[in-house]
């Protein structure tokens, strides 16, 4: 079963976005595609943690999605990681790969899967 926030899987997002060619929406599309109703964010909640992950990808682009995520929300130590879905964990991304590269592994392989 697809893990998903929104009536779109988080993986559909992503391989709609970019991800199908190899580049993958940052971390702000992902949590506006999941979060969006009629095109636009409606709960307080959602709009100033977009608001949060905006300013922080404008300070510098260059931080790898686990900082963006953690400079956000903390820690993430549970089994799955803040705007990821299922299946990807802070190690896997802590583990000296950028997080672009696992996400597009994992997206690879899942969409390798879906067409068998």
């Amino acid at each position: 079963m697809l893990h998903h926030i929104s009536s779109k899987p988080i993986n559909e997002i992503i391989y709609q976005k970019g991800g199908k060619d190899g580049n993958p929406p940052d971390l702000a599309t992902i949590f506006f595609e999941t979060r969006k109703k009629d095109n636009k964010l409606v709960e307080p909640e959602a709009i100033e943690k977009h608001a949060q992950i905006e300013e922080i990808v404008q300070a510098d682009s260059s931080l790898p999605s686990i900082e963006i995520v953690e400079k956000c929300c903390g820690p993430q130590t549970h089994s799955h990681v803040f705007g990821f879905g299922g299946r990807v964990k802070a190690k896997d991304l802590k583990g000296g790969t950028s997080s672009i590269t696992v996400r597009t592994t994992f997206n690879s392989k899942k969409n390798k899967s879906l067409n068998e």
